[in-house]
């Protein structure tokens, strides 16, 4: 490992990441042969990773790019409100990028700052979620940084509750890991048998246009013919069904931890009732911004329009 890729592993550390590994962008021209693959099992996932085709054509795209920089943040470290587990994904209202007045997402950019001053060329960041700027869960696996699992999700020894991020750089550089974890069990189901649309159809496999996640914020809060509004239970903004019950989740307790910036101050705004009554100006001011860009301010209808059935669909 050389000496700046040590002392990139370093900084990534110290401005808030959980970790961070360097490849080649070579190690990437396989990720089309990747997402064909996916598309040709599920033909209507064109639809949904049509998005991705820019991942496949990076060194066009940055002619002077040389390696990418992957970098992990563990949002489990977090304490999630009672009241939002089952309604509001995690990975969305636990984002940093999110609340960017705050200490942690200050000191989570003075790495690029940390970049530029050491005439490191760099493209990525935060700047471009959710899609950033390439595929990010296929680099954190490649640098050693963790597997998939069967629900698709990228999982590091804590388990999923991770956001990447990803920065292409102008240096050749490398710094792989070879973390020890346990592949899923040939036999379990268990992720599978908790996706209430069936998109997860088979392992290491899922039909996104069937996601709650999806249909709860790109979708537009609309559902297949064949999914009644009952099956989303209380979902409205993302979902986090599989990942809750899979086995290398299943130890982790949402009620502890530190309390997320600005969390607490928005938690009866997002009272499904308040929700459904407040103003689209409201929206768009305190909690649009929370669904780390997965709504704008042009669909607020998409939270009424979810929270009412969350509402129906509440014991």
């Amino acid at each position: 490992m050389s000496d700046i890729a040590s002392e990139i592993h370093k900084k990534a550390i110290e401005c808030g990441y959980d970790n961070c590994g360097i490849i080649s962008l070579d190690e990437l021209d396989d990720y089309k042969v990747y997402l064909d693959e996916r598309i040709s099992k599920i033909p209507e996932s064109r639809f949904v990773y049509g998005f991705y085709d820019d991942f496949t054509n990076l060194k066009e795209r940055f002619p002077w790019a040389k390696s990418v920089i992957i970098c992990t943040i563990w949002f489990g470290k977090y304490r999630y409100p009672k009241y939002l587990q089952g309604k509001y994904a995690k990975s969305f209202f636990l984002s940093i990028n999110t609340v960017p007045d705050s200490q942690e997402y200050k000191k989570k950019k003075s790495f690029e700052t940390f970049l530029a001053e050491n005439d490191i060329r760099f493209a990525g960041g935060d700047d471009n979620a959710p899609g950033s700027i390439l595929p990010l869960r296929h680099a954190a696996v490649k640098a050693g940084l963790g597997i998939f699992r069967k629900n698709n999700f990228f999982y590091s020894e804590k388990g999923s509750y991770y956001a990447l991020e990803a920065f292409v750089i102008d240096k050749k550089l490398e710094l792989k890991h070879d973390l020890k974890i346990k592949p899923c069990s040939d036999k379990c189901t268990v992720c599978r048998k908790s996706c209430r649309t069936n998109a997860l159809c088979d392992a290491y496999t899922m039909n996104p246009t069937r996601c709650i996640s999806l249909l709860t914020t790109f979708a537009g809060g609309n559902l297949p013919a064949d999914i009644c509004d009952e099956t989303i239970g209380t979902w409205v903004c993302g979902c986090d069904d599989c990942q809750d019950m899979c086995p290398h989740n299943k130890k982790h307790n949402w009620d502890e931890g530190e309390d997320f910036p600005g969390l607490n101050d928005i938690l009866e705004l997002l009272k499904l009732e308040n929700l459904i009554g407040a103003s689209d100006e409201e929206l768009c001011e305190k909690i649009i911004p929370k669904t780390e860009f997965h709504l704008g301010c042009w669909n607020v209808e998409v939270l009424r329009v979810c929270a009412r059935r969350a509402l129906n669909n509440c014991d």
